[in-house]
């Protein structure tokens, strides 16, 4: 759920440190966490953070953008790079195969930006990335286009609705576009958003989306026609938003990431408040599905954790072997 411009921006005034893209936990054992980072390419700990080691072989580049799980197979695991392709591994990260080239004709030069997975048909595989989005239905044996009513956007974040995953919702350089028929189709969702860059899509456990733009937090029901929606930015430290996190087992609580720190709410966006020991220059951020105590803040100057709901934090170090 990245670019370089974005990356461009949190960087702004940050200390030299490993660029963290993108942190995931694997859906089954959280203590299992992934890392893609630009330089060292991805890691894995298999100790809740404790400790890292580097996984890079059959990896032709080192900047990896987005990390999907599968689901329903754990060890299956797809990394999306910068300028390069979608690479899968069936061992959990430890060895890396690039898929056939089919994104489109200039695969070289893309930039994939997020990966998703459908939750119950777990062969179906999506990119979004800056020349759209595309879909596979084997695993990333194949891909093609799914584009209708896109158009040329620069694709950025990707959701997929928990509760009926053909809805899905892709967020752009130039709006949030929104897909009923599993990618098929797709139609602006708030005509009046068109011109936001939209960096982060989540869906909560409530089946609400929340975006992270450029303009702050926006908030869109989904179950009205059309689409009611409503900026949340009362408190926000900062209107610039690169990444956003739901806490699963408490509906109300979110975390919002920008080149200031971290903010959190507790009343469903209501109010912000900003944890003043966060890291700053966030990238990424992830949430024990298990413990909501437990965080992960990647950030241009490297990774974090937090034991305590984001009060405190401490640098985590990826080792390499």
């Amino acid at each position: 759920m990245y670019n370089l411009l974005i990356l461009l921006f949190v960087m702004a005034g940050c200390q030299r440190g490993e660029n963290v893209l993108t942190v995931v936990l694997n859906p089954v054992n959280p203590s299992v966490i992934y890392v893609g980072t630009t330089g060292g390419g991805f890691y894995k700990s298999v100790d809740a953070g404790d400790t890292f080691t580097q996984r890079t072989e059959g990896l032709s580049t080192y900047n990896i953008s987005a990390i999907a799980v599968n689901p329903a197979l754990p060890t299956l695991l797809f990394a999306g790079t910068y300028g390069d392709r979608i690479y899968r591994s069936i061992d959990g990260g430890a060895h890396w195969m690039p898929l056939p080239v089919g994104l489109d004709d200039n695969v070289g030069t893309q930039a994939v930006n997020a990966l998703a997975i459908h939750p119950q048909q777990t062969e179906a595989l999506y990119a979004s990335t800056n020349h759209g989005v595309y879909k596979s239905i084997d695993n990333g044996g194949a891909w093609k286009a799914a584009n209708m009513g896109i158009g040329n956007r620069f694709g950025i974040a990707l959701a997929l609705h928990p509760g009926d995953p053909r809805i899905m919702a892709v967020g752009t350089n130039r709006g949030i576009y929104i897909s009923w028929d599993a990618a098929a189709t797709w139609r602006p969702a708030v005509p009046e958003t068109k011109e936001w860059a939209v960096n982060g899509l989540i869906f909560d456990p409530r089946g609400n989306l929340w975006a992270g733009t450029d303009q702050g937090v926006l908030r869109l029901d989904l179950t009205r026609q059309p689409i009611r929606w409503q900026t949340q930015n009362a408190g926000l430290a900062s209107s610039f938003i690169v990444a956003l996190a739901a806490d699963a087992q408490s509906p109300d609580t979110l975390y919002v990431g920008h080149r200031d720190g971290i903010d959190v709410t507790t009343d469903g966006a209501r109010s912000w408040r900003r944890l003043p020991q966060s890291p700053r220059a966030v990238t990424s951020i992830a949430i024990n599905p298990r413990d909501g105590a437990i965080l992960f803040a990647g950030t241009a100057a490297g990774l974090y954790r937090s034991r305590d709901r984001g009060e405190h934090w401490a640098p985590l170090a990826l080792h390499s072997e």
